[in-house]
């Protein structure tokens, strides 16, 4: 199964929030695998079906809420599954502040909910649908859109983290998206905390007490996981992926893979493969 390698758009330029059926006419292939340049929110209704997300697969049943941030791979089979879309660009989040882009980097993308709760996120979202249905909203009905969209991701950051507050878990989540923007160009703690201004002491404690593993084991496996998604997207030789994401040798990136996988690359290529027949 072959995809692109370019990320899929958010259709409309001029829209920074979209709202659709689950079963809307896609722009894109979406029974290949493919990847946003875009946040996307799944509200499953009814129905089933399934998916997967970077390489994990999750079963699509009611009152269940999923997101996918963009560069994450993705494959949904929504067999008679019915519900809502939600899809903003990461610039959406200057008008919504004081949250930000990071915080939406959840280690988990699957939510399972009460009815209650996901009766009131779906019903936040169909308000949203109803406003930017409307041909010409005024700055106010724009607002009013953004600020449902607001509570909608206060929620999901409240449901997903609740065990560590304040600036470390702050730190340890600006950690998070500086690896998943950086990774092809910055491999070492040292350049992050030079990013996040910071000294290493701090950063391995925060992410050991906020992520319980260290700084330099999420940088490996975000390379891992960013080679598996070049590995199923891109049509790169070995030598091409090692020279994208900057390995001084094609030596080192099978070295690299192996002692982080236990695979030679070409046996984590079929392995990633089989996943997605």
């Amino acid at each position: 199964m072959h995809a692109s390698s370019e990320p899929v758009t958010l259709p409309h330029p001029g829209k920074l929030l979209l709202i659709e059926p689950l079963d809307y006419p896609n722009p894109y292939d979406f029974h290949a695998p493919h990847r946003h340049d875009y946040f996307e929110i799944i509200l499953v209704k009814s129905g089933n079906g399934n998916q997967i997300i970077d390489f994990s697969p999750y079963e699509v049943t009611e009152n269940k809420l999923f997101t996918v941030y963009p560069g994450q791979v993705h494959l949904m089979n929504r067999n008679n599954a019915q519900g809502l879309l939600i899809q903003f660009r990461k610039n959406l989040f200057d008008f919504i502040y004081p949250l930000r882009h990071h915080q939406l980097y959840f280690s988990q993308p699957e939510f399972v909910l009460s009815q209650k709760q996901f009766d009131m996120l779906y019903n936040l979202t169909e308000n949203i649908l109803e406003l930017v249905q409307t041909e010409q909203l005024t700055p106010l009905s724009i607002h009013k859109a953004y600020s449902y969209l607001e509570v909608i991701l206060i929620t999901l950051i409240e449901l997903h983290d609740n065990k560590v507050e304040g600036e470390y878990n702050n730190l340890a989540l600006q950690f998070l998206s500086l690896v998943t923007q950086h990774i092809k160009t910055q491999k070492k703690v040292a350049d992050y905390c030079e990013l996040l201004n910071c000294n290493t002491a701090k950063l391995n404690t925060v992410c050991k007490n906020s992520l319980g593993k260290t700084p330099l084991v999420i940088i490996h496996e975000e390379i891992i996981l960013e080679i598996r998604r070049l590995l199923l997207l891109n049509e790169l030789s070995l030598k091409e992926i090692a020279y994208e994401l900057n390995f001084d040798s094609q030596a080192n990136f099978s070295n690299f893979i192996k002692s982080n996988t236990g695979m030679t690359p070409s046996e984590l290529q079929e392995n990633i493969l089989r996943i997605y027949k």
